[in-house]
C-alpha cells in the first residue's frame, strides 16, 4: 500500500518520482510511459520524471438556451461550466445539463459497445435508445430559452429521463451479477455510472430549490471516489504486459480513498486536493493523447479517455467553487 503523499508546493518546480506520479495521478499514470522526460543525476541515477502542465485557460463564454454559460477546453470535447461567480440556478441548470447529459449519453454508448452478439440485442437496443434520447434532450435544450419561469420544468423532464437510465443501470447490474446476462460490462461499471446519474438528479433537485452552492464536503468525496474507480477500471483495460502501470492504477485507488476524506478547508492557502486534481488532469491529458496515438497497450477507447479527462476537469472547476 502506498504511503500518504508528501505535501508539495501548489506550483511545484521540481521533478516528481515515479511513485509520486502513481499516488497523485492514479489511472492516468499510463501517460508516464509516453510523455514523461527523465534526467540523469551526477551519480548516474535517474531523476524523477516531469509532466507537462496542461493550462486550463479561462472560461470561454457562450450563450445556450438563452443564458450565459462557459466552456473549458483542452481535449476532444469541451467541458461545460457556469461563468465565474455565477449564482443563477438557470445558468447552473443549463451548464450542468450540457455536461452531465453528454456524459450519460456516452455511458449508454459505452454500455452498448460492451454488449456484442445477438443474445444481448435487447439490452443493447435499450442502451442505444438511451443514447438517442439523451442526444435528443440535449438538442431540445439548445433550442430552448430558459428562465426563472420554466427552468424547473425542464429540469424535471431531465430528472425523469435520468431516473429511467438509473433504473436500467440498476437492473443490468443485477442481471450481470447474477449470471443471467453475460455482457462485457462489469457490475461495478453499472454502479459507477449509476452513482454519477444519481448525483446529477440530486444536483438538479438542489437547483430547482434555487440553491447553486457546491459543498466541499460533497464535492471532494464524490469526485475522489469517481477518480479512484477510474483507476480500478483502467487497471483492467491495460494490456497484461503493462504490469507497472496496472500495479500503479491499483495502488492509486487507495490514494484517492484517502483524498476522499479531506473535506476540510484549505490550509493557509494550500489545498492538497487541488494539487492532486491539477496533476490528474495533466496525466489524463497525456494518457488521452497516448491512447489516440496507439502508444499505450490497452483496449481503452479514445472516447473513454476523453470522457474521464472531462470529469477530472469538472472536478477541478467544482472544487474551485466550493463553500
Amino acid at each position: 500500500m502506498p504511503t500518504s503523499p508528501t505535501p508539495v508546493d501548489q506550483k511545484p518546480n521540481v521533478l516528481l518520482t515515479r511513485r509520486r506520479l502513481v499516488e497523485m495521478a492514479g489511472v492516468t499514470l499510463v501517460g508516464t510511459a509516453i510523455y514523461a522526460t527523465h534526467a540523469i543525476a551526477a551519480d548516474g541515477s535517474q531523476r524523477p520524471p516531469r509532466f507537462p502542465a496542461v493550462p486550463m485557460g479561462t472560461v470561454r463564454p457562450e450563450n445556450i438556451a438563452g443564458v450565459g454559460i462557459g466552456t473549458l477546453t483542452g481535449g476532444t470535447r469541451p467541458v461545460y461550466v457556469t461563468l465565474p461567480d455565477s449564482r443563477d440556478p438557470v445558468e447552473h441548470s443549463v451548464a450542468d445539463t450540457l455536461f452531465w447529459a453528454e456524459q450519460l449519453m456516452e455511458h449508454a454508448m459505452f454500455i452498448a459497445m460492451m454488449m456484442p452478439g445477438p443474445e444481448l440485442a435487447r439490452p443493447r437496443t435499450q442502451a442505444e435508445r438511451f443514447q438517442r434520447e439523451f442526444g435528443a434532450h440535449l438538442a431540445r435544450l439548445r433550442r430552448s430559452r430558459l428562465d426563472r419561469s420554466n427552468y424547473g420544468r425542464f429540469n424535471r423532464a431531465t430528472i425523469g429521463l435520468t431516473r429511467s437510465l438509473i433504473d436500467y443501470k440498476q437492473r443490468m447490474a443485477v442481471e450481470q451479477s447474477s449470471g443471467r446476462m453475460r455482457s462485457l460490462v462489469w457490475p461495478t461499471f453499472f454502479d459507477h455510472t449509476r452513482h454519477e446519474a444519481e448525483r446529477f438528479v440530486r444536483r438538479l433537485t438542489q437547483l430547482n430549490a434555487g440553491n447553486t452552492v457546491y459543498s466541499r464536503g460533497e464535492v471532494v468525496p464524490f469526485w475522489s471516489n469517481i477518480m479512484g474507480e477510474h483507476a480500478q477500471f483502467i487497471s483492467q483495460l491495460l494490456d497484461p504486459e503493462e504490469q507497472a502501470l496496472i500495479l500503479a492504477a491499483r495502488e492509486t485507488t487507495e490514494t484517492f480513498r484517502r483524498i476522499a476524506s479531506d473535506r476540510g478547508p484549505r490550509r493557509g492557502g494550500f489545498d492538497p486536493v487541488m494539487v492532486a486534481v491539477n496533476d490528474i488532469i495533466d496525466f489524463k491529458t497525456a494518457a488521452e493523447r497516448g491512447i489516440q496515438e496507439g502508444r499505450i497497450k490497452s483496449i481503452i477507447h479514445p472516447a473513454l479517455a476523453d470522457h474521464v479527462r472531462r470529469e477530472a476537469v469538472r472536478f477541478r472547476d467544482e472544487l474551485q467553487r466550493t463553500a
